[in-house]
């Protein structure tokens, strides 16, 4: 039987053209898979010009399908989080639609953006595998400055001039604060990064390493490429 995967990336080109690479990859090693891209466009923001380049006619077992966005109103402030998971009723439907008794669904791969998604496929009982577009030293900082907060209330985005360096464990040494990404600074992003950052700690690492320093992380139903 036919095996369907279905990928949900973030929209941002940088994030879109590394899941369909990836994407292309997994279809040269077998050839039951066929793979659908899931497009949740941004607010605002016609991607159409850097989403169709990336998909050929040739590609039989690669296609995409851009999901309709929520209704968003144009005045509310943004919260990316909430932005996605208004999305899951439209996910779930677009899923539905690419059912076929000739195919199986076998999982979802959603962006490190998208986790939320992973509901998604819990309730058509198949696992997530979740695609990170970062680097392992980024993913390393980001992990350790969310446990740092929730274990001891250090919250780096109000340090003070004293503080001039950090230690970080997936680090050789201790790393400057103003080199610090500003998201980590930003009062509005920093909690966004940490909510990532706990979905994460539900997956357990597995030893397998991708080009550009991305990793397979997996735990229970759900792992990281």
């Amino acid at each position: 039987m036919k095996l369907e995967l279905v990928f949900i990336p973030a929209a941002e080109i940088g994030h879109l053209r590394s899941t369909v690479e990836l994407a292309k990859q997994l279809l040269n090693e077998d050839d039951r898979l066929s793979i659908t891209v899931l497009i949740i466009p941004r607010p605002s923001s016609d991607d159409s010009d850097h989403v169709t380049p990336l998909f050929t006619p040739s590609q039989e077992r690669l296609r995409h399908l851009t999901v309709s966005a929520a209704d968003h109103p144009p005045d509310a402030p943004l919260d990316p989080q909430t932005y996605m998971d208004n999305q899951k009723p439209k996910v779930r439907d677009a899923v539905s639609g690419l059912l076929d008794p000739t195919r199986r669904l076998a999982g979802f791969v959603v962006d490190m953006f998208c986790t939320s998604m992973m509901e998604v496929a819990d309730e058509f009982g198949v696992p997530t595998y979740m695609m990170y577009t970062s680097n392992a030293a980024f993913l390393g900082i980001t992990l350790h400055l969310q446990l740092m907060f929730d274990e001891e209330r250090y919250d780096v985005s109000e340090l003070d001039d004293s503080v001039n360096e950090l230690d970080f464990p997936c680090l050789t040494r201790p790393y400057p604060v103003k080199c610090l990404p500003s998201l980590f600074t930003s009062k509005q992003w920093l909690p966004f990064f940490f909510d990532q950052a706990r979905n994460f700690r539900k997956m357990k690492e597995d030893k397998r390493v991708r080009d550009g320093g991305g990793a397979w992380i997996g735990g229970g139903d759900t792992e990281v490429l």
